[in-house]
């Protein structure tokens, strides 16, 4: 599947400061632990699920596990700067509780939940989120496999970017990494068929992260934003 984006300029000014930083060797992290955001580093905020929640002690403080894809998107050049994400929350909650958040840019990772729920309010309800969040640049992004019905995250997905285009958001479509020919996890990346392992969470933050760092304004062009 593929990708509509839009370019974001900040986003691109920040990769001379990237590889200062990685020059300098940023330090004061454990080797386990993202290296700390530079000055200027691109503010991302997030609004999920579990899938985005995961493991974090204290998602909303900054606080995250390893098994949330957050965790592997921030660095030198990106600082995470808050969100809302809680286990089995559905796009209707998301609606309801989702405050105004100081960023750069949203990302969403939502759906999975609204099992029944027809698509047309799934898309209302992410709407409501980006208004409520009141961030200028959004990113949508797929969502991870459904092992008991590959399916239906194939077929929200689809709604998904194209949910994504005709609002002008930005799209990362699900890594090839995560699903197998089936449309299931592959091997390693989750646990339980429904949630990404660490391992699972890596390869979705690296997606975002790509596409934060490098970007197409053209429509139909690679799912990326920079």
């Amino acid at each position: 599947m593929g990708g509509t984006v839009r370019a974001m300029p900040r986003a691109r000014a920040l990769l001379g400061l990237v590889v200062a930083c990685a020059l300098a060797s940023c330090s004061g992290a454990g080797p386990d632990a993202p290296p700390s955001p530079a000055p200027g580093a691109l503010r991302l905020v997030a609004v999920g699920d579990s899938i985005t929640a995961a493991d974090s002690p204290d998602f909303a403080a900054g606080e995250l596990g390893g098994a949330s894809w957050v965790r592997h998107v921030v660095g030198e050049d990106v600082a995470f700067s808050g969100g809302w994400a809680v286990w089995g929350a559905t796009t209707a909650e998301m609606a309801a509780a989702v405050e105004p958040l100081t960023g750069d840019v949203l990302v969403l990772l939502a759906g999975t939940n609204d099992a029944g729920v027809p698509f047309a309010e799934t898309a209302d309800n992410l709407r409501a989120v980006v208004a409520r969040a009141e961030v200028r640049e959004v990113v949508l992004c797929a969502v991870p496999p459904i092992d008991a019905d590959p399916d239906r995250a194939d077929r929200l997905n689809e709604g998904l970017a194209d949910l994504a285009r005709a609002e002008g958001w930005g799209w990362v479509p699900r890594p090839e990494a995560l699903s197998d020919v089936r449309g299931r996890f592959a091997p390693g990346m989750s646990s339980d068929g429904l949630h990404p392992s660490e391992e699972g969470a890596r390869v979705i933050g690296r997606a975002v992260a790509d596409a934060l760092r490098t970007g197409d304004p053209r429509p139909g062009g690679p799912a990326a934003i920079g």
